[in-house]
């Protein structure tokens, strides 16, 4: 958690509990059909924070009492285009902001208004992968220290560092052989707490270069295949086959949300705010994000909240 004087940010940790598909909007030639939103700077999958903000701003309905939830409920639920999730008098709408076209909003006299809080892109701080050792959990050295981690060595172009003791210093990592050095200090950060499946992906630390760690990613992501089934035969559909790919289960997410102190400087307001938007995150693990969810993907447990969990807050910075 940092803050200055104009912001209060958090780090969030999530672990996929089912398949995760974050579709990029069409069809794709390559190796499937729908493929998933990738960084383009490192060709990595990533959840957007449009797709986090957009289905917290849903959920933290649910966890509303009263009348704010009702209130809540008449904005989503409202005939008028215009006004349906942006009516600016609900509490979801001053924390998550509206674009009404309508002079009605929260600061009377404007049509819109943006939300207290942002949200960040989702990276993959650890990525599951199969090997002869049974499951390990890929990560590289930026992506520790960035999380706040640290890390002695850094390992070379085809070999890896692992937290774990090796029988013949070789792993695979899918169809990858490379040769393994042991390293005590790698660790994930405290920040991602210490859940028995943060625990176990400690245990199973494995880290690869950055322009490796790419190729593993991509290489071990799931892909699934579907196709629609005629309603009068019961068979398959002719030319309906399809491919799609999908984060695995048990990858480790990381993602920052920011609060804007500037415009919400009072103390307990902050904390309110912090208490809704983490109980819309409790949810994912319940309800889902992403494509696909009637399929049994989406599914996404935030690690570091608990129930009525409240943020720290500090205005003296």
């Amino acid at each position: 958690m940092s803050q200055t004087d104009k912001t209060h940010t958090q780090r969030f940790y999530a672990i996929t509990v089912d398949p995760l598909h974050v579709g990029t909007g069409g069809y794709r030639l390559g190796r499937v059909d729908n493929t998933i939103v990738r960084d383009p700077g490192t060709d990595l999958p990533k959840v957007p924070g449009s797709s986090i903000s957009g289905v917290c701003r849903n959920y933290t309905i649910y966890g509303l009492q009263g009348g704010e939830k009702n209130d809540a409920i008449t904005c989503a639920t409202s005939p008028n285009k215009k006004i349906k999730n942006n009516c600016g008098q609900c509490a979801v709408c001053a924390i998550f902001g509206f674009s009404s076209g309508e002079e009605t909003g929260a600061v009377q006299g404007h049509r819109n208004q943006m939300g207290l809080v942002k949200f960040f892109d989702a990276q993959i701080a650890a990525f599951p992968v199969s090997t002869m050792y049974g499951p390990v959990w890929v990560t590289t050295k930026p992506i520790i220290e960035d999380l706040g981690g640290s890390l002695s060595t850094e390992p070379g172009h085809l070999a890896i560092t692992t937290a774990f003791e090796l029988a013949n210093s070789k792993l695979n990592l899918g169809w990858l052989y490379l040769d393994a050095d042991q390293d005590t200090s790698l660790n994930l950060p405290e920040s991602a707490g210490n859940t028995p499946a943060v625990e176990q992906i400690r245990q199973r630390l494995v880290v690869a270069s950055m322009d490796l760690f790419s190729h593993i990613v991509n290489a071990n992501l799931e892909v699934r295949t579907s196709v629609s089934i005629d309603f009068n035969t019961g068979a398959a559909e002719s030319g309906q086959l399809f491919t799609y790919e999908a984060i695995p289960r048990a990858c480790l997410l990381a993602f920052d949300i920011a609060l804007d102190t500037f415009r919400c400087p009072d103390a307990n307001k902050q904390e309110d705010v912090w208490k809704k938007i983490i109980a819309g995150l409790g949810l994912f693990e319940v309800m889902g994000l992403g494509g696909m969810n009637t399929r049994g993907f989406g599914r996404m447990r935030v690690l570091n909240i608990q129930p009525n969990q409240q943020v720290e807050v500090n205005n003296n910075d």
